[in-house]
């Protein structure tokens, strides 16, 4: 028998510590040190004795659930390094439209979060990606296009704690155009703080490597 986390759930490690994101209650926590010891265990591959009360407890929290395959929880996996970003290019001037088409889309991602919550926000966007077809090619120039009108839009729009929203509005637009982006949540200690990013393959898309360089991949969408 193994041990699996329940859906919604993701965790990865910060130097000595693990830092866990349930989508589906949108925050972020830690175990104590004796019940990350537990979880360290089973995610190592390691069998803790059935009577752990550690172990027992994350089952009673339904953070872990039991499966009858031999499986063991697993970290969010690495992301390719991005070595250049979007924002570093020549935009194109946006024009009415596509500053229109970025503030709208902000507009309604907030409305979104509020309304469905993280969890099934981030849902209809895996569903919306996953269905794509075919991808376009040569995306740059959609992509800064697409950069151009939220940037423009960012001088109109509130910037407070807009990152989630953002790369999600960014994301959705892109999708839209066919492309598969990867939005990034990563987390830091020291104090602990969040961010939210967008990446196509080895290039940023809304962020520069010197805001993301500190923060460690908590989920991968």
């Amino acid at each position: 028998m193994g041990f699996t986390l329940r859906d919604g759930i993701s965790f990865c490690h910060v130097g000595d510590r693990i830092i866990f994101l349930d989508v589906l209650a949108d925050r972020y926590f830690c175990l104590s040190r004796d019940a990350e010891h537990s979880f360290l265990e089973l995610a190592e591959g390691g069998t803790p004795p059935p009577d752990d009360l550690h172990v027992q407890g994350l089952l009673a929290r339904g953070l872990l659930k039991a499966s009858a395959a031999s499986a063991a929880p697993a970290a969010c996996g690495p992301i390719r390094i991005p070595h250049t970003s979007i924002l570093d290019l020549d935009l194109p001037l946006p024009g009415l439209a596509g500053t229109t088409s970025a503030l709208c889309c902000l507009a309604a991602t907030r409305v979104r979060l509020k309304m469905a919550g993280l969890g099934q926000t981030l849902s209809w966007l895996s569903t919306r990606k996953a269905r794509l077809t075919n991808c376009s090619a040569s995306p740059d120039g959609q992509i800064g296009r697409i950069m151009a009108g939220f940037v423009a839009a960012a001088h109109l729009a509130s910037q407070i704690d807009l990152c989630l929203a953002n790369s999600i509005a960014v994301a959705s637009r892109m999708i839209a155009k066919g492309m598969r982006p990867d939005i990034v949540l990563g987390v830091q200690l020291g104090p602990f703080s969040a961010h939210c990013w967008v990446q196509y393959r080895d290039r940023l898309v809304n962020d520069r490597f010197d805001m993301v360089r500190t923060f460690t991949p908590i989920l991968v969408l």
